[in-house]
């Protein structure tokens, strides 16, 4: 009976983390690089100080660091959708985590979101971090969330196609991943592969960190809206090795979009540097943010 119970819980965590976005570790590693790239001591405590003195609902405890909570959102909205009291307000977030466009598209545009989706989610908090006329509580939530949204639209599969659930239709076999959904493998699987020991999340973020050089800062920051960041992953999404989906004249598609993928070592070896590129453009975005925000109210 325990084991029972045992398996059914494993099912219903396994379910939730493919409805996630970047898998707790990549959340993690994208705020944890942001931090370490800020200017000054200064800087780092005032996140310190928002993180630290966010209250969660229910007066459950707290965060102790900024890449910790940056995992915050996706703790919500499972609350959200396992309908815990307390947790109501955060359900205008739900769709924030990625953006569905049509499969004839070729490049993102604003005028696929609709104000209900990533690109939206990082430019309501990013604003609501800068207003300095917010109380604390307010403020500080806008960084938790604008740390995670950074993540998400980096996230490729968190740019694509609302039929197939941004790859989570998609089976994955094998035992390289583990049999797991597509969306998975662009979630943690290829993370988890990336670093040194499974977990270690914290040794392969300083890793990228301190490949990040100046010239490459400069490169990713003035690439400066979230329409462009999204358009990017969208590039990744939708490139034929990634086996996500491929394009037949106009369509992105097509008959077999939804056939069991078999990914080992070698799609490792093909997506391995692009996802951590992407957590190193996400760290160097999300700092540049953090910079103009944190003790300045948004310039018009």
């Amino acid at each position: 009976m325990k084991r029972s119970i045992a398996l059914s819980a494993l099912v219903v965590l396994s379910l939730a983390t493919n409805a996630l976005a970047w898998g707790p570790d990549g959340h993690r590693i994208v705020c944890r690089i942001a931090y370490q790239l800020l200017d000054s001591d200064a800087q780092r405590a005032e996140v310190d100080r928002l993180v630290t003195g966010y209250k969660l609902p229910n007066h459950l405890a707290g965060y102790h660091s900024f890449p910790e909570s940056c995992t915050f959102p996706d703790r919500a909205r499972g609350n959200v959708v396992d309908k815990v009291h307390g947790w109501e307000r955060f359900s205008k977030f739900d769709n924030w985590h990625f953006l569905n466009v049509p499969r004839t598209v070729h490049h993102v545009e604003d005028k696929f979101c609709h104000h209900d989706c990533v690109t939206h989610a990082v430019e309501f908090h990013r604003d609501e971090l800068g207003d300095m006329h917010l109380d604390d509580q307010k403020r500080a939530e806008g960084l938790i969330f604008l740390g995670h949204w950074l993540g998400d639209i980096h996230q490729p599969l968190h740019i694509s196609y609302n039929d197939d659930q941004g790859g989570n239709k998609i089976p994955v076999d094998g035992d390289f991943y583990r049999p797991v959904k597509f969306h998975s493998v662009w979630d943690s699987g290829i993370i988890t592969k990336s670093e040194t020991t499974p977990g270690a999340w914290e040794a392969y973020a300083d890793k990228l960190e301190s490949g990040i050089t100046p010239a490459m800062r400069a490169e990713w920051v003035a690439v400066a809206t979230p329409v462009e960041w999204a358009d990017e992953s969208y590039q990744v999404t939708t490139r034929p090795e990634a086996r996500y989906c491929h394009w037949e004249g106009e369509v992105c598609c097509c008959k077999h979009d939804f056939h069991t993928r078999t990914l080992v070592q070698d799609y490792q070896d093909e997506f391995g540097d692009d996802v951590g590129k992407r957590l190193q453009q996400a760290g160097a975005r999300l700092a540049e943010l953090l910079r103009t925000r944190l003790t300045s109210p948004p310039q018009p």
